[in-house]
C-alpha cells in the first residue's frame, strides 16, 4: 500500500489518467464524471484500436453486461464486447460505475453509441429491467436481443421439477423451449410453440409474454450473425476476474496491458491461418461442406437453384445469398443447401462467405 498509496485517492488520478490515453491515441475515448461533491460516478474506455478494429473488421454485433466489482469500493463494472473474425471475444469497451441502473446503463450505452456513430447494431444482453429500458432508448428497442440462456434459465424456474412431475419433465419442457428459440423458419416456430402449449399452457403463456421477437431466431426482425445469446460477456468477466479486486486506477493499466496481449495474440494466430478464414469459421463451413455431400441440386432460373430435401422445396438465390432456410441470410456462412449448390457449379466456396470473416478484410 506503501508503494500504490491510499486507495481512495486512486480516483484523484482518474482525469490524469483519461487525458494521456488520449493524448497516447487521440481516437481514444477515455470520459469520467463525478457529483457535485467531487465523489466518483462514472468511468468510460474505448481504446482507439479497439474502437477501430471494430468498425472496419467485426460483425455488428454487441453483447453487454455489468458485474460486481470486489475492490476497496465496489462498484459495477460494465462491459461492451463483440466478436471477432473467428468468433472469439473482442473488448470494445468498458465502464466502471458507482451503481447498476437505469440512469447509469443509459450513460454507459450513450458513450457507446458515441464511438460507433451511425452504425446499425445488434446489442445482446440480459433482461434486466435497467437495460430493457437503456436499450431501447439508445439504440432502438427492435434491436435489443434478449439473451437466450438468461431466458432460458428464467424458464427454468417456471418449469420445476416439482410443476412438470419430475426430473424427465423439466428435461422436455426445456427441449420444447429449445424448438421454438433455434426454430428459422415462421411455420417450425409455429409448430414449436403449439407443442409447448400441449405440454404445459401455462409455460407457453409464459413464453408469449417474454418478447420472442428479442430472443426466438425467427422472430427477430434485424440480423444478429445467427447469435442469441451473451456468453461472451462471461468470457470478459472471467477474463479480469482477478482485476475486479483492485482499485480503479491497476484495473484500467491491467486491463490496458491485457488488451494489447490479446489483440497481438490473435494477430500473431491469424498468420497460421490455413484457409482464407479462421479455424473456427472453417470448421463450420466444413460441415456445412459435408451435410451438403448428398443433396442434388436443380438449376432453374440464372443465380437461382432448387434443392429437393425429402418432399420439402429449398429455393436458393447464389446472388442475393439467400436460402429459404435462412442460415445463410442469419450467419453469411453458405448453409449445407449453398454449399451444395456452389459444388455443382466449380465456385470458390471462401468467395461466398461474408467478407467480414475473411483473412484480406482482418
Amino acid at each position: 500500500m506503501n508503494i500504490r498509496g491510499d486507495v481512495s485517492h486512486t480516483y484523484r488520478l482518474l482525469p490524469w489518467l483519461c487525458n494521456r490515453l488520449k493524448d497516447n491515441n487521440p481516437s481514444t475515448i477515455a470520459e469520467w464524471t463525478c457529483d457535485a461533491d467531487l465523489n466518483f460516478k462514472h468511468l468510460f474506455i474505448a481504446y482507439g484500436c479497439s474502437v477501430n478494429g471494430f468498425l472496419l473488421g467485426c460483425r455488428p454485433i454487441i453483447a453487454v453486461d455489468s458485474s460486481f466489482l470486489s475492490g476497496p469500493y465496489r462498484g459495477a463494472l460494465y462491459s461492451a464486447t463483440a466478436f471477432n473474425a473467428d468468433d472469439e471475444m473482442y473488448p470494445l469497451a468498458f465502464g466502471i460505475l458507482s451503481s447498476e441502473n437505469y440512469k447509469d446503463w443509459l450513460w454507459f450505452l450513450q458513450h457507446l453509441k458515441g464511438l460507433i456513430g451511425s452504425l446499425k447494431v445488434t446489442i445482446i444482453s440480459d433482461r434486466h429491467n435497467a437495460l430493457l429500458e437503456s436499450v431501447g432508448e439508445v439504440f432502438g428497442i427492435q434491436n435489443h436481443s434478449h439473451c437466450f440462456t438468461h431466458l432460458k434459465e428464467n424458464f427454468g424456474k417456471q418449469a420445476t421439477r416439482k410443476n412438470m412431475g419430475g426430473k424427465k419433465g423439466k428435461e422436455d419442457a426445456l427441449l420444447l423451449l429449445n424448438a421454438i428459440a433455434y426454430a428459422r423458419l415462421e411455420e417450425d416456430y409455429d409448430i414449436a410453440m403449439a407443442n409447448l402449449a400441449s405440454f404445459s399452457s401455462h409455460l407457453s403463456k409464459w413464453v408469449e409474454e417474454t418478447g420472442p421477437e428479442h430472443w426466438a431466431m425467427s422472430k427477430f426482425p434485424n440480423k444478429r450473425w445467427d447469435k442469441i445469446t451473451s456468453n461472451l460477456t462471461e468470457s470478459f468477466n472471467s477474463w479480469v476476474r482477478k482485476e475486479h479486486h483492485h482499485s480503479v486506477i491497476d484495473f484500467v493499466h491491467e486491463h490496458r496491458n491485457k488488451l494489447g496481449t490479446l489483440l497481438h495474440k490473435h494477430a500473431e494466430e491469424m498468420k497460421n491461418w490455413k484457409q482464407p478464414v479462421g479455424p473456427n469459421i472453417e470448421k463450420k463451413l466444413k460441415e456445412n461442406i459435408s451435410r451438403s455431400l448428398s443433396i442434388v441440386v436443380y438449376p432453374y432460373m440464372t443465380n437461382k437453384f432448387l434443392v429437393k430435401m425429402g418432399n420439402t422445396d429449398i429455393s436458393m438465390d447464389l446472388l442475393a445469398r439467400e436460402c429459404t432456410c435462412q442460415y445463410w441470410q442469419m450467419s453469411s456462412i453458405p448453409c449445407e443447401h449453398a454449399c451444395a449448390t456452389i459444388r455443382s457449379m466449380g465456385d470458390n466456396m471462401y468467395s461466398y462467405v461474408d467478407e467480414c470473416y475473411l483473412f484480406s478484410t482482418q
